[in-house]
């Protein structure tokens, strides 16, 4: 009588495993489906919209389309063809590597010529030394702990960031 039992439970948990993994499946289909067409994908309760099917991607992630660096050619770049269109996937790799340097040197001139170079911020030397003096400020105390990292955030507070790097320079040689 427990022989018949165990069966019909294997029975029932084979079947309820079946009926999951199926609707799993489904929905998963489905949701490649809509992203292939760009239809917004069913949201289960307080998921969000990227992590609604999770291992599927789709286009609406933020990410624009590449396309075929030949010039002329506006169909999309597939990843099996080396980021080349169906079309142009025997053409050689010197030659679409020449193609990007062309298309990336055209998007940098624009028409106003060549982009500027970004300028890089001076700093004061007033401004440097209280960034340089700030640094071993910092540096001391990661080094310093209870009483004496009191001690010196209180000092710096009364007297000043030097002084109070002075003083962790002699804590922590003693």
């Amino acid at each position: 009588m427990s022989d018949m039992n165990i069966t019909a439970l294997v029975e029932s948990f084979a079947q309820n495993l079946v009926a999951a993994v199926e609707g799993s499946l489904t929905e998963r289909v489905q949701a490649a489906i809509a992203g292939a067409f760009d239809a917004p994908q069913k949201r289960g309760p307080g998921r969000s919209s990227s992590q609604a099917v999770a291992g599927v991607e789709t286009r609406a992630a933020g990410r624009p389309r590449q396309l075929c660096p030949v010039p002329g050619c506006n169909s999309v770049a597939a990843p099996v063809f080396g980021m080349v269109c169906k079309d142009h996937k025997n053409v050689a790799k010197s030659k679409i590597a020449k193609y990007r340097e062309e298309r990336k040197a055209t998007a940098a001139t624009g028409a106003k010529g060549p982009m500027p170079a970004a300028s890089k911020k001076v700093l004061s030397p007033k401004a440097a030394r209280a960034r340089k003096i700030q640094g071993q400020y910092m540096g001391a105390l990661k080094s310093l702990a209870g009483a004496d990292r009191a001690k010196v955030k209180q000092t710096a507070r009364e007297k000043g960031v030097a002084e109070a790097v002075k003083l962790a320079k002699s804590l922590k040689k003693t």
